[in-house]
This record gives structure tokens, sequence and C-alpha cells, in this order.
């Protein structure tokens, strides 16, 4: 039997083992059913002390010890045998919820691993004024991505452009637009290395044609940055909160650069073969941007490399792009300006610019009823644009001066951000040698998509 003066400890134990303090602890464990048993022999459990302060209270008043002893030994060994049984339970219960966290964090784990893939592609028609019409499945492409460790990551685009089969009259290209792996030193700086898509100007840094609100490129990004742009290199990029509102982000790389064939109808011809190098001299290339929410931004671009077979003659360049989105309207543009020094002469001068409106007319009926139900952010968009692009340079032996120009109306719908189908007239006039289209009249059609 026990001695009544330890009932006191032990009623001051069992009080606060069953007390308020304990009830009120939270269960935060999937396993509800066990939970409420535990609850459950918990509330047994207080009433069991309450009885037992009742007892204590009985011997205090003076009644038979021997009865009062009796009966409080006996509610002692049922809660006793209660506590043996939740222990048990709850060890039962830990047991579980370790397992089950184990077996979340074996799923986040292969979720985390797993390799992402993404398609886009676009379908084109056009029909140009003394010209036969043309459907041109202009490209589909795939997107692979992972992020095996919180601080390793690949990204890879694989092109195939035109591509119903590769070489003879079916021709068309397979092309690796970027394959590259990063490795996060932070989230303002990390390493990247591979195929990487050249930052000089805005287009070929988003260079999605599904993203784009006109179908053809601008000039600008044709032949004066000449995407898709890609060179082989490695550098570093990254990004960082200003405040609230504000946000920066960058990428500069060294990369093998453009070679001599820079002339005056463009740079396309100089985009060199993956593993090689005309000269010695790498290029840096890098995009410097700076962004109000989705409301406002600009971005500053620069280049610089050797680019003829010595390597004594410099190829510089700048860019700049801006953003201004204020309600339904929307306002783009871009600058480029490229010098090439010459053995002889004077340097050759590739320059450009596009500026584009574009206005969201959307009817509320699109985001009605079953309309509505279904694409709830559907858009119509009315989209002009005019670009132009102006080249000093030589081509065959000869310092020429080509100029083409381009006004672009059209109109987008975009049931989601996945998928849109576009409408352009274009009218575009050439200056002596054809640019990128030339003298053109026509109108286009486009499905794009990505999903």
């Amino acid at each position: 039997m026990r001695s009544p003066a330890r009932w006191p400890g032990l009623v001051l134990t069992l009080w606060l083992l069953a007390g308020p303090s304990a009830a009120s602890t939270e269960h935060e464990s999937p396993i509800e059913q066990r939970v409420g048993q535990l609850e459950e022999g918990l509330g047994a459990l207080r009433e069991d002390v309450t009885a037992l302060r009742a007892l204590l209270e009985t011997l205090t008043a003076g009644s038979t010890e021997e009865e009062a002893t009796r009966q409080i030994d006996a509610r002692i060994d049922s809660i006793e045998a209660a506590t043996e049984g939740l222990s048990a339970e709850q060890a039962k219960l830990s047991s579980a919820v370790e397992d089950t966290t184990s077996t979340l964090d074996s799923m986040s784990e292969d979720e985390r691993r797993r390799t992402n893939l993404t398609v886009y592609g676009t379908f084109n028609a056009i029909d140009a004024q003394g010209e036969n019409s043309v459907f041109d499945a202009e490209a589909f492409e795939l997107v692979l991505s992972g992020r095996p460790h919180d601080r390793l990551g690949f990204f890879a685009e694989i092109e195939f452009e035109r591509a119903a089969g590769v070489g003879g009259r079916r021709g068309g290209e397979v092309v690796l637009e970027q394959a590259y792996a990063s490795f996060s030193l932070a989230k303002w700086l990390n390493l990247r290395a591979g195929v990487l898509l050249v930052p000089f100007g805005n287009f070929n840094i988003d260079h999605f044609a599904p993203n784009r609100d006109v179908i053809s490129k601008p000039l600008v990004s044709f032949v004066i940055a000449p995407s898709d742009w890609t060179d082989n290199g490695f550098g570093i990029e990254g990004g960082s909160l200003l405040g609230d509102i504000w946000s920066f982000d960058y990428e500069t790389y060294l990369v093998s650069g453009l070679d001599s064939n820079i002339t005056g109808v463009g740079t396309r011809a100089a985009r060199q073969a993956f593993g090689q190098d005309n000269n010695n001299n790498k290029a840096i290339v890098g995009r410097f941007a700076w962004h109000r929410l989705d409301q406002f931004g600009i971005g500053l671009s620069g280049y610089s490399g050797a680019y003829d077979d010595l390597g004594a003659l410099q190829l510089d360049g700048l860019a700049i792009d801006s953003l201004l989105h204020l309600g339904r309207v929307k306002l783009t543009g871009e600058y480029n300006h490229l010098t090439a020094k010459q053995q002889v002469g004077r340097d050759a001068v590739l320059k450009g610019y596009y500026v584009r409106f574009v206005l969201d007319i959307t009817p509320g009926a699109l985001r009605r009823g079953r309309a509505g139900a279904l694409f709830p952010t559907a858009r119509v968009e009315l989209v002009g644009q005019y670009d132009s692009a102006r080249l000093e340079g030589p081509v065959d032996g000869i310092f020429e001066h080509n100029r083409e120009r381009r006004l672009t109306l059209g109109i987008n719908y975009r049931p989601s951000r996945q998928w849109v189908l576009k409408l352009d007239y274009e009218d575009s006039e050439a200056t002596h040698r054809t640019l990128q289209r030339g003298n053109f009249q026509g109108l286009l059609g486009s499905i794009g998509f990505q999903f």
C-alpha cells in the first residue's frame, strides 16, 4: 500500500500531465483516428484525477482512512494502467508519423529529381501579294529542365525547324538552341556553362514565338542580333529584389563570339559553329534589367570582342529595350547598334529599332458564361509595330548602304497563356538588298502553343 504522504505529489504530477496545459496541446498529424483515441484517453485520465481529488478531500474531512486508502489505490492502479496504454499508443503513433514523414520526404526527393518536359511550336500561313500562299510548320521545340539538387540544375532546348526531314528537298534543321548546367551560389549569383542564348537585346532573352505579339521577328532581332543567337561559353546570372516593387536581374557571359562574316546585310552568317573559334579572342556579352512589378522595365545590353581571323578588329555593340504597361495598353521597344572596325576605310555600322503598341480589347462576353468558365483569362488584342534596320558595311568587297522598314498591324486571340491565334498584315520596303522580307505586302496567320 502506498503511503498517504506520497499522494499529494502523485496528484500534482497527474494534474500537470492531464490538466488544462496538456489538454490544449494540438496533435498535428494526418493519422486522425489515433489522435482521437489519445484525446479520449486523456479525457478519462482527467476524470480519474478529479475523482482522486474528491477522495483526498473526503480523507481530509475525517473519513475512514482504510476505506479512503483502498479506493485511492484502486483509482491510482487504474490511472497507471491507462497511462501505460497511452504511452504504448503514443509510441505507435510516433513510429507511424516517422514512417509517413520518411515517405513524404522520399516522394519530395523523387519529385525534385524529376526531369520536366515542355513543348512549344508554331504553324504559319503566308499569303503574299503576287506569290503563292504557303503553309509553314515553322518550328517544334522540346524544352528539358530539372533541378536534381537545390543548387544544381540544367536546361536544354532542342528545335526541329521545318524538319519534316533533315536534308533533301523536305529539308529542315535540328538545332540545339540552349543546353547548359547551372550551379547556384546564391539567389543573385548562379554559374552557367554550355550552349547559351546570347543576352543581347530583349528578343533574344524572351524568344519563344508564342509569347511574341507579332508573327515575324523584328528586323533588329534578325539582321543585327541574329536570333536565335546561341554560343558556347560560361558566365554568371542572377537577380534580386530592390525594395517592395522593384527588382533587378542580369546575365553576363564569356563566349566564342561572332566571326568575320559581318557585312552590309547583317550578322546571321557570322554565327560560328559550336566548338570552333576563328581567333584566340573571346567576346563578353551581358544584359542588365530593372523592373517595377509588371508595369515598367528597362534593359541594357553590351557586347565586345574581336571578330576577324587575326583577332585584331573589334566588334562593339549596345542595345536598350523597354516595356511600359498601363492598364489595357502595353508599349515595348528596342534599339540595337553594332560597330565593326575595318582594316581599311570607315567602320561598318549596323543599327535599327522597333516600337510596338498593344491594346487589350477583350469583350466582356468572353469572360462570362460558358466561355468565361472555359477560358477565364482569355484576351483579344490589337497590335501595331513599326521597325527599321539600316546597315552600312562591305558586301562582296563593296561598301553598301542597305535599309529595310516594315509596318505590321494585327489582332491576337489568346484563350490562355499557352495558346495564341495571330493574324497580321505586313507592309515592308527594302532599299537596295533584301534584309529579311524585302519588298513585301501580305497577310500572315499563326497558331502558337506552349505546354
